[in-house]
């Protein structure tokens, strides 16, 4: 770019949160003519919507014409170095790079745009030096996803003393064990983090005891964990631990979590504390419903915050249905996922004369075997007054009952 569009550009990567900067570089482009300038507007304001505003408003459609019709030449800088750019707040924020191609060009990657997240990719033997790479203190956001790397992964990042920036680390399927999230537990570096993503690994409880443990992640907002093997007491000791007390998404799907040790554990019902939780996929049957949630908890305000709840694709059947209907732990609950439950009429039918699910906004129970017996239950409750939104399956259903639901539920919501 010019020479004088360099000055501005520099303190852009010098301050690359600072929205002012961009701003100020968006005004000298507009008055130069560039649509560059509009197309920084347009992000930063779409930035700072809510997502679902973000994802209906009119800046998303101008947003969308001025990557199309300009992509190819604001790319252009970085062709051939790095893959997949994503552009946020008006430029290439996120980027796909060989960590080969990292090592040589970081400079020329980083003084052509303000990058603030980095995928690694085809780490192999480049590990132990990109790690040690001073460039990654430009980051917010690090991704090294499938290079099955083990436990070497988790001891370099552990290790780099340029990572303290961080506020999200993606590391899935890395072949990551006990021993590495023992690594990245004890790394103060990583003090930061507010989103980390250990999915689609081998950890078990001795790896999610070192986590709950940690004095070094008491930021973490998200932490997802789905496809590891943590267990009843590994989701239990994550839930239950101070050491988090931002937590507000916990990811456990497909954790082994409904296994028979579950209803020996006196704290499973701490899986309560999480204000979004998902455990779908976990072997969870009527026994495990009733020991995460219908036990009584103490009367302690912070015990019960859960807000959001994935059951999805577990054997609850209908009386695991009713087990839910009958807890009055649920009774703050917003959001209740309850796809592929084996859910029928008799459930149906409980859920729907519970007086404890009063303020879920959204309920999903497609492909459950539920019919038009089960479903008039519903449409005809007392309860259920802020239900807005349902997802049934319609293999089952008659239209006419199609039709009554989606106009009781699936309504549009009045500004």
């Amino acid at each position: 770019m010019q020479t004088e569009a360099e000055a501005f550009l520099q303190r852009i990567r010098a301050y690359p949160d600072d929205d002012a900067q961009r701003l100020i570089f968006a005004d000298w482009l507009d008055e130069e003519g560039d649509p560059r300038g509009r197309f920084i507007r347009v992000q930063l304001a779409l930035a700072h919507l809510p997502e679902h505003d973000r994802a209906v408003s009119g800046l998303r459609v101008e947003e969308r014409h001025l990557l199309a019709t300009h992509r190819e030449e604001w790319e252009a800088p970085l062709r051939g170095l790095v893959s997949g750019p994503v552009f946020r707040r008006g430029f290439m924020d996120e980027v796909k790079v060989e960590a080969r191609q990292f090592l040589r060009y970081a400079h020329e990657i980083f003084a052509t745009a303000p990058v603030r997240h980095v995928h690694l990719l085809d780490v192999g033997g480049s590990l132990p030096a990109v790690m040690q790479c001073p460039y990654l203190s430009r980051l917010s956001a690090l991704t090294v996803y499938a290079q099955h790397a083990g436990e070497p992964l988790a001891r370099a990042i552990a290790r780099s003393p340029h990572l303290a920036g961080l506020k999200v680390l993606h590391l899935g399927r890395n072949r990551l064990a006990d021993d590495a999230a023992e690594q990245l537990a004890s790394a103060p570096t990583l003090a930061g983090l507010e989103e980390l993503d250990l999915s689609e690994n081998e950890i078990g409880e001795t790896g999610a005891r070192a986590v709950a443990a940690s004095p070094h992640l008491s930021r973490l907002t998200y932490l997802e964990l789905r496809e590891n093997r943590l267990g009843p007491a590994g989701a239990e000791a994550l839930a239950g631990t101070d050491r988090l007390p931002a937590l507000h998404r916990l990811g456990l799907s497909d954790n082994g979590i409904g296994a028979p040790r579950l209803h020996s554990l006196a704290r499973a019902h701490d899986l309560l504390r999480v204000p979004v939780l998902d455990l779908a996929m976990n072997d969870l049957t009527v026994a495990g419903a009733q020991t995460i949630f219908a036990r009584p908890v103490s009367a302690d305000s912070n015990a019960v915050r859960l807000r959001e709840l994935d059951l999805g694709s577990n054997p609850l059947d209908d009386a695991g249905a009713e087990a839910l209907a009958q807890s009055a732990n649920l009774m703050d609950l917003t959001v209740l996922a309850l796809s592929n439950c084996n859910i029928k009429d008799g459930g149906m039918r409980a859920l729907a004369n519970s007086p404890y699910l009063n303020r879920v906004t959204a309920l999903d129970l497609s492909n459950n075997p539920i019919t038009d017996t089960g479903f008039r239950a519903l449409h005809n409750t007392v309860y259920w007054r802020a239900l807005h939104q349902l997802l049934f399956s319609a293999v089952n259903v008659s239209l006419d009952m199609r039709k009554r639901l989606n106009h009781k539920y699936n309504r549009p919501l009045r500004a």
